[in-house]
């Protein structure tokens, strides 16, 4: 197993619907904000923009995010990411969480600014909270991976489980891992299936991958190859290479699922076409036996040398036993047939 590819929130820099509106001390400040956010409302950028860079001179920190979000996007003007930063940032020091967030986004990943990792942390450490899961969990992926501050297995179980308990699907499927493993704190292997379990609702396929490996092993649950086959499915429907493997695995062997060489072949196809080797390796056997696919010598040839290529110990046997009975014609179509099949041009 290993740990989430989702990397940071991408979705860091968006509208921040929930913030909290500062006090202002008169009325003309709210009408001048209330007509700024009914232009933006109505589609009138230009008019919307001009107010919240005149509200965000005069300091109210909710109108400098506001004119951040409009610079990022380039709504009433062209995309400006330094401008927006530095809006983020003097909101943020006004003690706008959003803003926070945003700024700690923006260090993070060198939007408009040098990438900063020591300034991300300590914006997401300012605003992380039961509320700001999203600060919660790039927190925890800082404090992982030792950018910007000292490495601690510890903390970053610590932010991760604060994000999980929030809902934020990244941090329960992170969280799970790190129970499974031990790192961090104990290991516990029911609380991993929770936290899988929970991410795998969400519809996180690392997640639904890693509980249907867990069913399939009877790790933490009873085993049940139907409920293993189940969290495959879902996870191989969303292109997951690994889950479309096992996928096509229980497939061919009636685990969990009936049996059925058809499937089991266009799942193991699905993830070949991602480079899988052992998919790779699999579908070349039954290419070359005819088991739910036309008997293609030549396919499978092309097949066997893509999985040993991408380190398949069994397919570098196959071919040591399969080439000396083909001939020259033969290997050269499965050469060309090899260089573009995992791009999807190959038959």
């Amino acid at each position: 197993m290993s740990y989430s590819k989702s990397g940071f929130d991408r979705k860091a820099i968006g509208r921040w619907v929930g913030c909290v509106l500062l006090c202002w001390n008169t009325g003309t400040a709210w009408a001048d904000y209330d007509l700024a956010t009914q232009a933006y409302a109505a589609g009138d950028f230009t008019t919307a923009l001009d107010e919240y860079r005149q509200l965000a001179d005069d300091g109210l920190a909710q109108a400098q995010y506001d004119l951040g979000i409009m610079l990022i996007n380039g709504e009433g003007t062209a995309v400006d990411a330094p401008a927006a930063a530095r809006w983020f940032e003097v909101a943020a020091k006004q003690g706008h969480a959003a803003a926070q967030y945003n700024i700690g986004v923006i260090k993070l990943r060198g939007l408009g600014v040098p990438q900063d990792f020591s300034g991300a942390f300590r914006w997401f450490s300012a605003v992380a909270s039961p509320q700001q899961p999203s600060a919660c969990y790039n927190l925890a992926l800082l404090y992982e991976q030792g950018k910007g501050t000292k490495a601690s297995a510890g903390q970053a179980r610590h932010w991760f489980q604060v994000a999980a308990d929030a809902g934020h699907r990244d941090a329960q499927y992170n969280l799970g891992q790190m129970y499974y493993e031990g790192v961090g704190g104990p290991a516990d292997v029911e609380q991993a299936v929770a936290w899988f379990r929970a991410a795998a609702a969400q519809g996180s396929p690392e997640a639904q991958y890693n509980l249907a490996g867990l069913y399939y092993m009877g790790a933490g649950v009873e085993q049940d190859f139907v409920e293993a086959a189940a969290w495959y499915r879902k996870a191989a429907e969303q292109g997951d290479a690994l889950a479309q493997f096992n996928l096509g695995r229980m497939y061919r062997f009636g685990e969990g699922i009936d049996e059925d060489m058809q499937l089991a072949a266009s799942w193991y196809e699905k993830a070949a076409r991602q480079g899988d080797a052992y998919a790779l390796n699999n579908l070349a056997y039954m290419t070359f036996n005819g088991l739910g696919v036309k008997e293609d010598r030549v396919l499978a040839l092309a097949l066997f040398t893509l999985a040993d290529a991408a380190g398949n110990a069994n397919a570098e046997m196959a071919l040591e036993l399969l080439r000396p009975q083909m001939g020259r014609d033969e290997q050269e179509r499965a050469e060309q047939i090899a260089a573009t099949w995992i791009e999807g041009d190959g038959r």
